[in-house]
């Protein structure tokens, strides 16, 4: 009887060995993490996104311009940017390869889908490089423009001179003194719609030392010191990139190198940011500018 006793207790104590076993298996089993799926994204799908979004955001502000006439609006130069009437965007497809216009900006032949009608743009594609608190971000800039009948390298040409073109402006406008205006060797005008100033003017001295801002007209001029130098070795006309502090803004100008529009000057697409260091209001703009070197 005691044998059979002692053989009975070994034969549990062994199955519950085996169970322990294997509930320490399956806990092991349940701590093991699946690596989380990741995703990537083309250029060219991230280019659509962009793109659809700013031309629905055109046709939201064209349809609350037509409500609302009295508010201050910023919209698109060209009003006629469609050919028909329309409110909601369904779908966008880039119908030719890129082409670069400068280093820094291409273009890209565009059809615009709607649910009843289709039109074809010219999409301008800008890339830039930021540098805030240290760090530096890229930034990308849309624009767009019509085609016309000629050759596509004439229409991107034609399209970019109205979608980024020189603000024009008096000499009127501008505390500077004559003395300050003759030793500038760029000065330009950037819209600022949505402040109080609506307008600001910036000057760079020939001296590579300091840079002039002011604004709104006929108001107070701030002067910055260059922080980072455009590089010593470049040739004239060559792209530059320079940013200028003081306690008060930041200003970041990224010019890239244009075939020249005036006889005697290097014509540049600037890439003009400005950091008010106090609100933290940003204010950035692309335009033509020429410049004395």
């Amino acid at each position: 009887m005691k044998q059979w006793m002692y053989i009975l207790i070994v034969g549990l104590s062994v199955g519950c060995a085996k169970n322990a076993s294997k509930d320490m298996e399956v806990e092991a089993s349940d701590a093991v993490q699946v690596p989380e799926e990741k995703t990537t994204i083309s250029q060219e799908d991230a280019y659509t996104l962009l793109v659809t979004q700013k031309l629905q955001e055109y046709l939201d502000q064209q349809a609350l311009a037509e409500t609302h006439p009295d508010f201050d609006i910023q919209k698109v130069e060209d009003d006629g940017l469609f050919s028909a009437h329309e409110k909601q965007l369904k779908s966008i497809q880039f119908i030719a390869p890129f082409e670069s216009i400068t280093d820094s900006i291409k273009s890209v032949k565009t059809k615009v889908i709607f649910d009843a009608t289709t039109d074809t743009l010219i999409t301008y594609i800008q890339t830039s490089e930021t540098e805030i608190d240290g760090e530096t971000f890229k930034t990308t800039n849309i624009t767009f423009g019509k085609p016309s009948a000629t050759k596509t390298s004439t229409a991107s040409r034609s399209a970019t001179s109205k979608s980024i073109r020189t603000e024009k402006f008096s000499l009127k406008d501008l505390s500077f003194t004559w003395e300050e205006i003759d030793a500038c060797d760029c000065l330009f005008m950037v819209k600022a719609k949505n402040t109080a100033y609506k307008r600001l003017y910036f000057a760079r001295f020939k001296g590579d030392s300091t840079g002039i801002l002011q604004l709104g007209r006929n108001t107070k001029k701030y002067t910055l010191p260059i922080e980072k130098h455009r590089s010593k070795n470049r040739k004239p006309g060559a792209s530059w990139v320079e940013t200028y502090q003081n306690d008060l803004y930041k200003i970041k100008v990224n010019a890239t190198t244009t075939k020249p529009k005036i006889k005697g000057k290097f014509s540049y697409y600037i890439n003009f940011t400005l950091d008010d260091l106090n609100s933290k209001e940003v204010i950035k703009s692309i335009l033509l500018v020429n410049c004395k070197s």
